[in-house]
């Protein structure tokens, strides 16, 4: 018998996010960097749509999994993944709780220009995204 693996993340603050698993708290910004060769990445799909793999190209992206989730955010907070690209799409109440995870974990939330993502617009949507995690900053320097 398979057993999911049940996983709770939260964030208070810069150098607060955690992942609650097994009765265990772990502090994802205290989680040291590691390099990964390729770069892993996060796909909403399996059919790459030909802006976001210019930005695979490059960042040299060379590998990726397909998620449909906002868990997106946590796993790339974890360190389990890179990065996550995205056309806009979404609304902000989709991404905020996963943008705060990632940010105070060392990561980045920045639209295809490289723009903060800013919360409260009018229409409350999305612009496009990228996620870096703590690895991809630390190895780059984007």
């Amino acid at each position: 018998m398979h057993l999911l693996k049940k996983r709770m993340f939260y964030s208070y603050g810069k150098g607060k996010s955690f992942e609650f698993t097994n009765n265990e708290t772990i502090n994802l910004s205290e989680l040291p960097p590691k390099r990964t060769e390729p770069l892993n990445f996060i796909s909403y799909s399996n059919k790459i749509k030909p802006e976001i793999q210019k930005i695979y190209d490059e960042l040299g992206v060379k590998k990726y999994t397909r998620m449909k989730s906002s868990l997106k955010f946590c796993v790339v907070a974890a360190g389990e993944f890179d990065g996550y690209v995205a056309e806009p799409r979404a609304y902000e109440w989709d991404i905020a709780a996963g943008h705060a995870i990632l940010e105070n974990t060392g990561g980045s939330v920045k639209d295809f220009d490289g723009n903060e993502i800013l919360y409260g617009k009018k229409d409350l949507k999305n612009p496009s995204i990228i996620l870096k995690s703590k690895n991809i900053i630390q190895w780059t320097n984007n």
